[in-house]
Formats: structure tokens, C-alpha cells, sequence
């Protein structure tokens, strides 16, 4: 029978009853500032669309400019999708349909160059038109697009700004709609970088989903395959019964395949692979295991392999629980 660290629960409603406490002492426009928690967004336009704004438009331009100073003020890490593209060898070309464009955030994230790396992405559209008046022009934007889990797969949501209308002269041709529009490429980033902030911080793990606050991961739920190999039915449900009780930030767990020294869960939660290795590691320590020698890990993204390799062990918790998750 494992002892709970029950340590933790009490040390995780301090440190959610202090934040709260911070969070209402707090400006709002502070607050707001740190919904992002420092999540990796990369912003995309998509115009496969023949209609919309091409991303080679000085309209495009002007719009994803702002926007990126707009995300950052809502806490987001906005990575800059030309710089990956020089980094990696990208050629960015335009009218490029949706799948090209996750398999370039998927092939980012297989660099082994941390900062090529996201977490969130979103892709947007821009649609400008014009419609003539017998004694003017007025000229119409319309944003929409998506938002995507690049690590899990999931889609997170789709977002619109509401049409916008603005007057132009009755000659206007396609530099003067350009033109109009990038004048107006400042309100409509703020509006964007607003509505996207908004999204992304409603998506974000619920401090009262999980045993601790959300400090050990990006906020976004993080779906793991964990695989365990050779070790027994018992040394398994400890480990699992553990993660699913102690570690913060769980959610859910679920067997996946179950076979002759081979057990494989999903496991989902707010913790970044790191906190789930390190984590991990003083688990099977606590069993009475050497990371040296009885065991191998192996993470890879959210893939976690752990390989037992001691022949035989007598696997044991620490007497005293301390609050050793964290």
C-alpha cells in the first residue's frame, strides 16, 4: 500500500490560496498580461483562398506586425515564422493550403533547437474587398481562423472579427484598397491579438482541475503515452496509482495495450515532460530503484518509455512522505 504525500495537497492549496490573493490585489491589465503563462504561439496566415489577402500584401504584413506586439502584452511567446524558415531552410511561398502549413510547425518541432519549437498555432485569413458606390468606395475587412494544439494534435477553437467598413475614395483601385486597409492594420492586430489572447486563455488548464496550481507547465494540457516495460502488475499499479494521486497538474489516465511485460496508459496532464521526468525519476527512486542502473528513460516529446532493467528489485516508498513533487 504506497503512502500519499499528503504534504503536497496542503503545500498546493497555500500556494493557490496565495496566488488568488495576488491575482485580486493585482491591476487588471496585470493580470491579463500573464493569462499567456508564456505559451509558444506561432501565427500564420493562410491564404489559399484566392480571395483573401495573399501574405506577400503589404496589408498582411502590416496586420501580423502589430499582431505579434498585441499576443505578447496577453503572455505569449510569439515565434517569428520567417526566422524559423531561415534557421531550417524553409521557403515560404505563397497560397499555401492548411496541411502545408501544420506539417511546417510539425517539422519545427522535430528540430533539436529548443527555440524552434511551439506549442500553439494559429492561422488566420484576412478578406478584403471593395464595393462601389456611385459617389464613393467602401471598403470591407473580415479576419477568421483557426487555432491548433501542435503537440497533441487538437483543435482548439476558431475565432472571427467582425466585419469592419471603412470609407475610400470613389476611384479606389487595388493600392488604394491596400492602402486603406493598412491604415487600419494597427486596430485590427489589436482587435485580433484581443480575441486570440481571450481564446488562448479560456483553453488554458483550471488551476482547480488539478492538486497544484498550474505553475509547472505552459497551461495547455499535455497528452502523454507512457510505456513501461518489464516491471510487474504490482510495480506498475504503484507507479500509476502515484502519478494519478501525487503528481500535480493530473487530469486523467487510461490503459492503452496491455501485453506480456509490456503496459502502455495515456496520461493527461498540465506538467511539462520535464516536471514528468523529473517527477518520474524520484518516483522509482522512492521504489527503491537506481537511475544509474536498475532503469533507462526515455522522452521524446510526449512519448515517455521507462525500461526496467533490474533483474530483480524490492521496490519500496520512503517511510516519510515529503513533498518531494513540486
Amino acid at each position: 500500500m504506497i503512502t500519499p504525500y499528503s504534504a503536497i495537497n496542503r503545500l498546493g492549496i497555500a500556494f493557490v490560496a496565495g496566488f488568488l490573493l495576488i491575482s485580486c490585489a493585482a491591476a487588471p491589465g496585470e493580470t491579463m498580461a500573464q493569462s499567456g503563462t508564456g505559451i509558444r504561439v506561432l501565427v500564420m496566415g493562410e491564404d489559399s483562398d484566392p480571395k483573401s489577402v495573399k501574405r506577400t500584401s503589404d496589408i498582411f504584413k502590416r496586420v501580423i506586425a502589430e499582431l505579434k506586439g498585441s499576443m505578447q502584452r496577453y503572455g505569449f511567446q510569439m515565434v517569428d515564422e520567417e526566422a524559423l524558415a531561415v534557421d531550417l531552410g524553409w521557403a515560404i511561398t505563397e497560397r499555401r493550403p492548411k496541411t502545408e502549413l501544420l506539417q511546417a510547425a510539425k517539422l519545427a518541432n522535430s528540430s533539436n533547437v529548443a527555440a524552434h519549437h511551439v506549442r500553439a498555432m494559429v492561422l488566420f485569413r484576412i478578406h478584403a474587398f471593395k464595393q462601389d458606390l456611385n459617389f464613393s468606395t467602401k471598403v470591407q475587412v473580415r479576419l477568421d481562423g483557426e487555432i491548433y494544439d501542435v503537440t497533441n494534435n487538437n483543435f482548439l477553437g476558431t475565432f472571427e472579427i467582425p466585419r469592419e467598413s471603412y470609407p475610400a475614395p470613389a476611384d479606389c483601385n487595388a493600392g488604394c484598397l491596400s492602402e486603406v486597409v493598412g491604415d487600419h492594420a494597427r486596430e485590427i492586430a489589436t482587435s485580433l491579438g484581443d480575441v486570440l489572447g481571450k481564446k488562448l486563455d479560456r483553453l488554458t488548464i483550471d488551476p482547480g482541475r488539478s492538486n497544484v496550481s498550474a505553475s509547472t507547465g505552459d497551461g495547455l494540457i499535455n497528452t502523454y503515452t507512457l510505456t513501461f516495460r518489464h516491471f510487474n502488475t504490482a510495480e506498475v499499479m504503484s507507479i500509476i496509482g502515484v502519478m494519478s494521486e501525487e503528481f500535480p497538474e493530473y487530469s486523467s489516465h487510461d490503459l492503452i495495450t496491455k501485453r506480456s511485460g509490456v503496459r502502455r496508459y495515456s496520461y493527461t496532464s498540465g506538467a511539462r515532460p520535464a516536471k514528468i521526468e523529473e517527477w518520474m525519476t524520484i518516483l522509482l527512486m522512492d521504489m527503491g530503484f537506481d537511475p544509474d542502473r536498475d532503469f533507462e528513460m526515455i522522452v521524446r516529446g510526449n512519448e515517455v518509455m521507462v525500461e526496467k532493467l533490474a533483474v530483480d528489485s524490492s521496490s519500496r516508498m520512503t517511510d516519510e512522505p515529503t513533498p518531494r513533487f513540486k
